[in-house]
């Protein structure tokens, strides 16, 4: 079986073994999602980089404390998650950039969100007021919540993970998500009623 089938799990045991070239697969499969999960908090390309290599670095060395009964990515992700709070902290910077800024990290070159041919200019026109009212709605939301969302609905992790990451357990990341959600649908009926 190749490196590129092996589940993450399986690579951490052989560079837990010795083998240190298959680490440079797991740096592979995950630079690009640490650098964008860093560069979400810090909001600073550079030291998002350096931060990523560092979260990867420390992956190295604590290598032989890997849990095999954990998962390899919330617990990577969590890594970095505390070396990004411990640089905000140290910096005193806004922990969080606006949903408005992430979003457009996952549009076309053009700034566009990709639509389907059959979208008239009034669709457009109505999705786009749509996009904008959640958006305020999102952007009122506390530090902690929009972390909750943001790694349930942009990175697309399971509350179990979220729950690893976050330093919580699963029953709480999941009500707490629930009440967010409740909370964001009574903003959004609010706004879209003043609009």
């Amino acid at each position: 079986m190749s490196s590129d089938e092996r589940l993450d799990e399986e690579l951490m045991a052989l560079v837990r073994k010795g083998d240190q070239s298959i680490f440079a697969e797991l740096v592979r499969r995950y630079q690009n999602d640490l650098f964008r999960f860093c560069l979400h908090y810090l909001k600073d390309v550079e030291r998002s980089k350096e931060l990523t290599q560092e979260a990867f670095v420390r992956v190295y060395v604590a290598r032989d404390r890997f849990d095999d009964s954990r998962r390899f990515r919330p617990w990577i992700l969590c890594i970095a998650r505390n070396l990004c709070l411990n640089e905000i902290k140290r910096k005193k910077t806004v922990p969080m950039e606006s949903l408005e800024e992430y979003a457009s990290t996952a549009r076309e070159a053009s700034g566009e969100i990709l639509r389907s041919s059959s979208d008239g200019p009034s669709e457009m026109l109505a999705a786009a007021e749509r996009r904008e009212l959640l958006v305020k709605a999102l952007d009122g939301l506390d530090s902690d919540s929009r972390e909750i969302v943001t790694l349930r609905f942009f990175e697309r992790m399971q509350a179990r993970d979220i729950a690893e990451i976050v330093g919580s357990s699963e029953g709480a990341v999941r009500t707490k998500l629930h009440r967010i959600l409740k909370s964001l649908r009574e903003k959004y009926h609010d706004l879209r009623e003043h609009v």
